[in-house]
């Protein structure tokens, strides 16, 4: 069999190829060893100063100054017009020196970044004019134009074009136009133009204008008598319009948002950004609903390096529907007043900082009515919320000071379901100690943290005002005794010596909370309520501890299942915690809450969140946790754990008084999460009362995103609820289901441009469909068309449903209420279709 290599007319034998090259070879090495070698003469270094240092200079050239060859394209720092030098090429050249020159055959003239080509050109230095005809081009930056003849002016930059062709690849726009006049290097002037981000082929919108002036410094541009055409329909027209043709901050009108909302009517937004400086701005955002009238809002943002925040409002003078004026405000911010802010708004080591988180609404009715997203209609509690922290120095700088104020503003929007209202804390004051409160540095290398050593000691008192006022807010007053008022001081410490290797760990720790009150009982008339005892307050000690071990092999079964090494592990975990037995039955509950009981709560040292209850404790929580990891690249694609506590003794403390017949069995806690090649996951949560043969809590969940723009979603749970037992003004309740519900929802594209969503959530207790979201996305290449119908459960007595449209044309803006916020909250993994491509600083280099 022969092989032959492709030759321009000739097809040889390889090996005969070969053979010439090695006797030619041996041939002309005679006459090589006769010549001595020498190194060719260094380079002379480059003495003039206004040379550029990347130029060398070629000795048999003389002195002839060429570019060094680079591995990549540099960006150099402008250059002023004038100080700039002008090139021209082409394939000949003639005319009379001084006075006219001509160029023919691609003829080029390239000034500071900006190119004229044509296949003739002809300039006159005294007039500075040069006339281009054929395939005349201009380029500057990310702006080209293209018609057949043009004149400018080459060091004023100035010029006119006929029927110019322009690209602005900042935005992917094009268009054209009867005339171009170009008044300065940035500033171009149409008549008659079209503008739009469509590629030819795909013409399915744009917009006329009879006059249309586009500033590429300032990236906007400003025209008159605007038609808007969608396949050759117009639909919309503006005798004056402004718009900008980047991605950057301008003052101007929004795209306008209109929806349906069937507590609202027609639901109708006009935004207007004012770009106030680079770190400051204000959206002011004028609403029309048909069933209710017109809102006023606005929102301020803020960016200092030393403070940041917004501010923000709406206000109805009068609602049509409820007869009254209905407002909200919300103000955050965060300051330091001494030292600084690291990343991510981090104080720095001894700053004083401050933040602000302030908000309240008119009604418990207004999210409901007038939120335009689901999280925020769902809303039940605004708080208002002031405070600063202090970092000392010196000999204290592990120490911290703060201090804050907190009032609550509880919603009732559903009748039927009474929302209990916190005490407000007023104020709260607070010093913590943390021997390790340094951060963990990096060891010699660099490549491992430093693990400290020593014991970890910490120490906080805490003094908190409690305030309730009980005459405006019965109804929803806080679970158990109520108190108008109430002063608790709380004192911890701990100390621990954690002893840590890559194989194992064990952490002894002691620690201890002592807790006093002074408190005021509240006089009402509601026989519920109960008197109030005297508050009583503990001095509780406690001892833990916590124990692991690590071990790891190869696993080499899995990897005809995973396609790639793996590492399989087993990670088993002894956890131990004593705190012997008080009363706290006639302690006040503030602040405090079941933990519930999970994998992170089963190994706590606290069965409660919350400084008003101590849990005593005499368990033994026994775990373990088996990963399987990429042995290249260490990601987790599975793990299960299995944990249970015993009970020695049986907990007697309880949330809302003693238990009376503490059991000392535990529930065992599994969990599982699996990520299978290909973006297929799933997570499982269980409690398993084994005194019941019950499951108490179930949760599944499983996703699968095998692309970007394709996902399938589904989720599980079901809680079931144990009896309780009566506690002064807290009634008795029975077991019971309490939650058993449903969803699935995804993303999934039905052809090449267009994608449906969905989401459908189910109430088994209920039978009711909880939430249903009906979504569509319709894609071209400048432009998308979405679509989508919701419909959620607010209350028991309220239905919100909405109905979302919106057009956006790339590179231009959109019109309609963007649902795809609604979308993302809904449907996990959605991501929009239309992503903008920047466009790169080479794209239109010449």
């Amino acid at each position: 069999m022969s092989h032959y290599r492709p030759r321009a007319g000739l097809c040889a034998p390889l090996f005969l190829a070969a053979a010439l090259r090695i006797m030619t070879g041996v041939g002309l090495l005679q006459f090589a060893l006769l010549a001595t070698a020498q190194a060719p003469a260094p380079l002379p270094p480059i003495s003039d100063p206004n040379r550029a240092q990347n130029t060398v200079l070629i000795p048999d050239r003389g002195d002839v100054t060429v570019l060094k060859l680079d591995d990549q394209l540099r960006v150099g720092k402008p250059i002023n017009d004038g100080q700039a030098l002008t090139f021209t090429s082409s394939d000949s050249i003639d005319g009379i020196v001084d006075r006219e020159m001509g160029l023919k055959g691609r003829a080029q003239i390239r000034r500071n970044g900006a190119v004229i080509k044509a296949d003739e050109i002809k300039y006159d230095p005294d007039s500075d004019v040069a006339n281009l005809l054929g395939n005349t081009e201009f380029s500057k930056g990310n702006a080209s134009f293209k018609g057949p003849k043009a004149r400018f002016r080459v060091d004023a930059r100035e010029g006119e074009m006929e029927t110019p062709r322009y690209e602005l690849r900042d935005n992917r726009a094009s268009g054209n136009a009867k005339k171009l006049t170009i008044e300065t290097a940035d500033i171009f002037v149409f008549d008659k133009a079209t503008y739009t981000t469509c590629t030819p082929e795909n013409l399915d919108w744009y917009f006329t204008a009879s006059t249309l002036e586009i500033d590429n410094e300032q990236k906007e541009m400003v025209g008159t008598h605007g038609v808007m055409r969608f396949f050759d329909i117009p639909i919309a027209y503006v005798p004056y319009f402004t718009a900008p043709t980047s991605n950057q901050r301008r003052s101007g009108i929004l795209a306008p948002v209109v929806g349906y909302n069937s507590n609202n009517g027609i639901d109708v937004t006009q935004p207007y950004y004012v770009n106030i400086a680079p770190n400051r701005d204000l959206l002011l955002v004028p609403r029309v609903m048909g069933q209710r009238g017109v809102q006023l809002g606005a929102k301020y943002q803020f960016l200092d390096p030393l403070y940041a925040g917004t501010l923000g409002g709406d206000y109805l003078p009068y609602d049509r529907k409820t007869g009254t004026d209905r407002w909200r405000y919300d103000w955050q911010q965060r300051q330091a007043f001494t030292g600084g802010l690291g990343p991510g708004g981090i104080p720095l080591p001894g700053s004083w900082t401050g933040y602000a988180n302030v908000a309240r609404v008119s009604d418990s009715l207004y999210p409901t009515d007038f939120s335009q997203s689901i999280a925020g209609a769902v809303t039940s509690q605004f708080r208002q919320e002031v405070g600063t922290v202090k970092n000392l120095t010196g000999s204290l700088s592990n120490w911290n000071v703060a201090t804050k104020a907190v009032t609550f503003q509880t919603l009732q929007p559903d009748p039927t379901v009474t929302v209990q209202s916190p005490y407000n804390i007023l104020p709260n004051v607070s010093a913590t100690y943390n021997s390790r409160l340094s951060p963990t540095v990096a060891d010699a290398s660099g490549k491992y943290l430093t693990i400290p050593t020593g014991p970890v000691t910490t120490f906080s008192t805490d003094f908190t005002r409690f305030a309730y006022n009980v005459n405006s807010n019965l109804a929803a007053a806080p679970a158990g005794y109520l108190y108008s008022q109430a002063d608790r001081t709380v004192i911890k410490g701990a100390m621990s010596l954690p002893q840590i290797t890559p194989a194992y760990y064990i952490t002894p720790k002691v620690s201890f909370q002592s807790n006093t009150y002074a408190a005021t009982a509240a006089v009402t008339s509601n026989s519920l309520q109960g008197a109030a005892p005297p508050a009583q307050g503990f001095t509780i000690p406690t001892f833990s501890l916590d124990s692991g071990l690590a071990f790891e092999r190869e696993a080499a079964e899995l990897k005809g299942f995973f396609g790639r090494d793996m590492l399989l592990t087993m990670e088993p975990r002894a956890f131990y915690v004593y705190t012997p037995y008080q009363s706290q039955a006639l302690t006040p509950l503030f602040d405090t809450t079941d933990a519930g009981f999970g994998v992170t709560q089963i190994f706590s040292e606290n069965t409660f969140i919350g400084n008003d209850r101590i849990a005593d404790n005499n368990k033994l929580t026994g775990g373990i946790t088996s990963r399987m990891i990429e042995a290249s690249t260490g990601a987790e694609r599975a793990n299960l754990t299995l944990a249970q506590r015993q009970d020695f003794t049986g907990q007697r403390v309880g949330l809302n008084g003693n238990i009376a017949n503490p059991t000392t069995y535990s529930d065992t806690l599994g969990s599982a999460s699996v990520r299978f090649l290909g973006n297929l996951s799933a997570d499982m949560f269980g409690q398993y009362n084994t005194q019941l043969n019950k499951f108490v809590q179930t949760t599944v969940g499983g996703s699968w995103r095998p692309t970007t723009g394709r996902s399938v979603n589904f989720g599980y749970r079901n809680v079931w609820t144990p009896p309780t037992q009566a506690f002064g003004p807290t009634p008795a309740t029975l077991a019971q289901t309490t939650t058993d519900q449903y969803n699935i929802s995804g993303q999934w594209p039905i052809s090449r441009e267009v994608s449906v969503l969905g989401r459908w959530g189910y109430d088994a207790l209920t039978t009711k469909t909880l939430n249903t979201l009906v979504a569509l996305e319709w894609m071209r290449d400048c432009w998308t068309l979405r679509g989508a119908y919701s419909q959620l459960v607010n209350t028991s007595q309220i239905t919100t449903t909405q109905v979302l449209f919106q057009i956006e044309f790339r590179g231009f803006g959109s019109a309609g209420s963007n649902p795809v916020d609604i979308m993302r909250l809904n449907v996990p993994g959605y991501m929009p279709t239309s992503k903008p491509i920047p466009p790169s600083i080479y794209e239109n280099y010449q």
